[in-house]
C-alpha cells in the first residue's frame, strides 16, 4: 500500500491510496494517513481509485481518520473508489457515513473548497 500526497495547502489535503488496504496495507499507511490528513485538521479528499482491496481494518482506518477530522470541524471525502472497494463501502454502509464523490470537482465541492 502506498500513500501519495497530491495536494496539501491551507484549504484541503488530497491523498491517494494505491494498492490493497488489508492488514499489511493498513500497517504501512495508518500513521502516514493520520499525519497527512487528520493531524492537519483541513478538509481531506482520499482518492481510492487505485485501491484494489478494502478489508475491515481498512474500513476502521478510514472511519478513525474521518472521525478525527470531524472533531476538528473538517470533513473527509472519498474519491472515486474502485468497484470492489465501493462494494465493500456499500455493504458496510459506510457510504451513508462518509461522502463519496465520483470526480475531483464534486469532491472539492463536498469538502467546501472553491
Amino acid at each position: 500500500m502506498e500513500l501519495t500526497t497530491l495536494r496539501s495547502d491551507d484549504q484541503v489535503t488530497h491523498v491517494a491510496l494505491i494498492g490493497k488496504l488489508d492488514l499489511a496495507g493498513v500497517q504501512q499507511i495508518e500513521m502516514k494517513l493520520t499525519a497527512a490528513v487528520a493531524a492537519r485538521g483541513k478538509p481531506a479528499i482520499v482518492d481510492l481509485s487505485q485501491t484494489t482491496y478494502l478489508a475491515s481494518l481498512g474500513l476502521r482506518v478510514l472511519l478513525t481518520t474521518a472521525r478525527a477530522l470531524t472533531g476538528k470541524g473538517a470533513k473527509m471525502i472519498l474519491l472515486n473508489p474502485s468497484a470492489p472497494v465501493l462494494q465493500v463501502l456499500q455493504l458496510g454502509k459506510l457510504d451513508a457515513i462518509l461522502p463519496i464523490a465520483t470526480d475531483l470537482p464534486a469532491a472539492l465541492a463536498l469538502a467546501g473548497v472553491k
